[in-house]
């Protein structure tokens, strides 16, 4: 399959979106919901919004989102993780669609290494069957901060490194992704996005 920069910068981001879904997991106990609503832009031109809910409850940490650009397409993404806190790890599937309905879909294990450290390993498939792998580690360098480095290694060996810098702060937060590609171009991606955490609905009581 043909690499398409955007796709790799907006869908391949929700990969690692993974790690920040594993920190929360650690935490998934607490039974909020977190909404994030922005825009990005890359430096190949493109721009748009974004959007996506993230629930996280008894040990599971669901998220989905989409992304719309400029002309108006869309593309949507999900993924879930299960926390288990006697070994500090979680499993995790997801998978990507881009505008044009090309699918990436993946599975990962995660685990904390120490307190604020993650690494993650797993694989990913694309629409046409072919498999590549990804590493990634993620530090928490503030309150509200976070930087993640990723290594994706493509289905026919090529090899894409990522560093992704978020910050939240007082309901704001930013997201600058730089990836570099295995013909040697590098792109960016820079996102501004708002977020609100809720109390997410108790279920009804069985009868």
């Amino acid at each position: 399959m043909k690499n398409n920069p955007l796709f790799i910068l907006v869908a391949a981001a929700t990969v690692g979106g993974l790690l920040t879904t594993f920190a929360g997991a650690a935490h998934a106990s607490d039974g909020t919901v977190i909404t994030r609503t922005g825009t990005y832009t890359t430096s190949t031109g493109g721009s748009g919004t974004m959007s996506s809910v993230t629930d996280r409850s008894q040990g599971v940490v669901s998220r989905q989102g989409s992304w719309t650009n400029v002309s108006g397409a869309k593309g949507t993404w999900q993924t879930q993780a299960t926390w288990n806190p006697s070994t500090h790890t979680a499993a995790i599937s997801g998978s990507a669609t881009n505008p044009k309905g090309v699918t990436r879909s993946w599975t990962a294990t995660a685990e904390r290494t120490a307190p604020g450290t993650f690494s993650e390993k797993g694989t990913f498939t694309t629409t046409d069957g072919k498999t590549g792998s990804f590493t990634a580690t993620r530090l928490k360098t503030s309150a509200g901060a976070w930087e993640k480095q990723e290594v994706i290694t493509t289905a026919d060996g090529k090899t894409i490194n990522r560093d992704v810098l978020t910050s939240v702060a007082n309901g704001s937060g930013t997201r600058t992704v730089t990836t570099n590609l295995p013909d040697g171009r590098t792109l960016t991606r820079s996102d501004s996005f708002t977020q609100t955490v809720s109390t997410a609905p108790q279920a009804a009581p069985t009868p």
